[in-house]
């Protein structure tokens, strides 16, 4: 089964304002809709857009007007299937069904039922050939059955809550965030999920670092928020506790990463900890600096045109974080000869790292390596632009 059972049918661009090369491009591929049903993958389509554009924090303020929703440009590939569905194995407890579909989707991978996957290959050569400049591809299957995953091309399934399971898994494959969940199977199932290794996840929104001072998003944590937050009582299984701190509350909590105890979180809840709920303050800031260059800025003619140049120095590279006017201020007063803090080398602290990691940590290394390669290629792009804007001025600009 594959290429032979189906057709790619054509593209069409769904939302987003900017040129391909200017914006992040969200790809969308259809697994498993027969050509009498690509009027509902159409529909399907605009719902998750829509669902999406309107979850912080998409739908935050970004710069003057502008969301981080209008970075994006969303691309709908249609495809058809010859039969509806993806395969459901009986070993995962499932039907048995095996339709031929384009992409190969299939549950009951790694023994997990709910993880659902398609032929990355095939996915990636679409993508290719209608949408070369694409940042994330994503499939989306035609069928009830709950599942989706978030590797190299995410998927998502048509279940109750399916636009969630997709913002969910844009997260891993789009931002590098981990699953803040603190099972593989399910809790009370799991018997080899008790401790997280002594290894420091790569991942931006999990640590094995409880220390105040040392832990990856020690700069968001009050003072009085007790370190550990929660600790889990009985490592044999996951923790039950409710949280002792207020909601959105920036801490360590315990049970992350797929193990109950020795590896924390951001925050008791978030969207990559359980649907229907928001990102953690720790993801939104990941999510925030990916998109924050390919934003469509306006010019502000009475202002300092280099002022764009000192935003990028101090706050882009050193501090990406959502935008106030206060931040701006901030920028403004650093810009008039105070000095600009040092940056850490994280590429020198990574490449110290990847000897150390596992297959599933590469892979999502990788992910946030070419996430930060399409950051700098954005901003070479617009200090291009500018030497060319000065360049036609003439000697004088």
């Amino acid at each position: 089964m594959g290429t032979s059972d189906g057709t790619v049918i054509g593209t069409t661009k769904i939302a987003g304002s900017g040129p391909a090369a200017a914006r992040w491009n969200l790809v969308l591929l259809s697994d498993g809709y027969r050509a009498s049903e690509m009027a509902q993958y159409a529909t399907d389509a605009d719902n998750f857009v829509a669902h999406l554009f309107t979850t912080p924090p998409f739908s935050d303020n970004a710069f003057f007007g502008a969301r981080y929703s209008d970075a994006i440009n969303v691309w709908r590939v249609d495809v058809s299937s010859t039969d509806s569905g993806a395969d459901d194995p009986v070993t995962c407890g499932g039907t048995g069904a095996s339709p031929a579909t384009y992409f190969d989707a299939s549950f009951c991978n790694r023994g997990i039922k709910r993880l659902l996957l398609v032929n990355n290959t095939t996915a990636t050569n679409v993508a290719n050939a209608q949408v070369p400049q694409w940042h994330m591809i994503m499939a989306m299957v035609n069928t009830p059955i709950y599942g989706g995953g978030g590797g190299a091309v995410a998927t998502f399934s048509m279940a109750p809550g399916a636009n969630e399971i997709g913002v969910h898994e844009m997260g891993h494959t789009a931002f590098g965030l981990a699953d803040e969940y603190e099972y593989w199977a399910g809790c009370g199932v799991d018997t080899n999920r008790n401790n997280h290794p002594a290894v420091e996840p790569v991942e931006p929104n999990v640590t094995i670092d409880s220390n105040r001072a040392t832990i990856k998003w020690g700069s968001l944590i009050d003072a009085a928020t007790p370190m550990p937050t929660t600790s889990n009582p009985n490592c044999a299984n996951c923790d039950s506790q409710p949280s002792p701190v207020p909601a959105a509350t920036v801490g360590a909590f315990e049970g992350a990463h797929y193990y109950h105890c020795d590896a924390f979180r951001p925050e008791y809840d978030c969207k990559m900890r359980a649907l229907n709920h928001d990102f953690c303050a720790v993801c939104r800031g990941v999510i925030r600096s990916t998109l924050w260059p390919f934003v469509p800025k306006r010019r502000i003619p009475e202002w300092d045109e280099g002022i764009w140049d000192r935003i990028f120095e101090f706050d882009w590279v050193s501090d990406p974080v959502p935008w106030d006017v206060f931040r701006l201020l901030e920028v403004l007063r650093r810009s008039r000869g105070r000095s600009q803090p040092a940056l850490r080398d994280e590429l020198s602290e990574l490449l110290t790292r990847i000897d150390q990691m596992d297959v599933g940590q590469l892979r999502t290394t990788l992910l946030r390596v070419k996430a930060s390669m399409a950051r700098l290629d954005a901003a070479s792009k617009m200090i291009e632009a500018k030497i060319a804007e000065g360049l036609s001025a003439g000697p004088g600009a």
